[in-house]
């Protein structure tokens, strides 16, 4: 018989488990972080490697029928319907250069389905956490905002350039000219800001597994929807204010 993971249980258990991680990245942060070249051109610290192999080492002291997917030390299988994935440092850049704009993500996929995520902003001191039918920050209830204009919204992304050297140029150019605030606060912390009421919408491309899918439960817990925009999903999306989700998918070719 397998026993259901209550959301109570995974929200306490990655609350402990981020904060100890917070420690380290702080840690480290303050003493200094050398980096390296991976072969995607992004980077890694030896923070993220020991950050991972914490979090991967509690889950399988507790958890050790259940399988998990990593960013620095890739998947580990299991006949189990439960997978960890797990992002040590998401935003590795700004960490790197000591801008608050990273956190660690961990997330509970059920079938493959994206289930509970957790986030961690250890320059804020802060976790969310959701189900996709709640969203927590710091313990309390969080939701999105109203929209009120295009000329009062924020919309973020993590990488600008990216989006204008993709097939999703023209697109980009044209929700430019709906007169609203544009921001390179990226990563999981744009995430964070919708999630918060102070963003209404957050665009990423190219996204990878780790990347996105322990964000999904948060975001869309605190009321946002998703739009997809790729062939595969949950790689080109943007989340938004519900009011908001006909318009985006329009303007992106996508009919919802």
């Amino acid at each position: 018989m397998i026993m259901e993971l209550s959301f109570e249980e995974f929200y306490s258990f990655t609350s402990t488990l981020t904060r100890e991680a917070q420690e380290i990245i702080l840690a480290d942060m303050s003493s200094g972080v050398s980096h390296e070249s991976k072969t995607d051109g992004t980077i890694v610290t030896q923070t993220d490697l020991a950050v991972e192999r914490l979090i991967r080492s509690k889950i399988e002291d507790r958890y050790g029928d259940h399988g998990i997917v990593g960013e620095e030390y890739g998947d580990r299988t299991s006949g189990s319907r439960y997978t960890w994935v797990v992002d040590p440092i998401d935003g590795t850049m700004s960490y790197f250069l000591g801008v608050p704009f990273f956190g660690t993500l961990i997330g509970l996929l059920y079938e493959g389905k994206p289930l509970y995520g957790a986030m961690r902003l250890p320059m804020f001191d802060q976790i969310l956490a959701g189900d996709g039918a709640q969203c927590l920050i710091n313990d309390e209830r969080a939701a999105v905002k109203g929209f009120q204009s295009w000329e009062d919204a924020i919309v973020l992304t993590t990488d600008e350039e990216r989006i204008r050297q993709s097939e999703y140029a023209e697109s980009w150019e044209k929700f430019g000219h709906k007169g609203c605030t544009f921001r390179t606060w990226g990563d999981c912390y744009g995430y964070s800001l919708v999630c918060s009421g102070k963003a209404d919408v957050m665009i990423d491309i190219q996204l990878k597994p780790c990347d996105i899918l322990p964000i999904l439960p948060i975001v869309e817990g605190a009321g946002a929807s998703k739009v997809d925009f790729g062939k595969n999903e949950n790689q080109d999306l943007a989340l938004c204010l519900p009011s908001l989700e006909r318009e985006i998918s329009e303007l992106f070719q996508i009919v919802v």
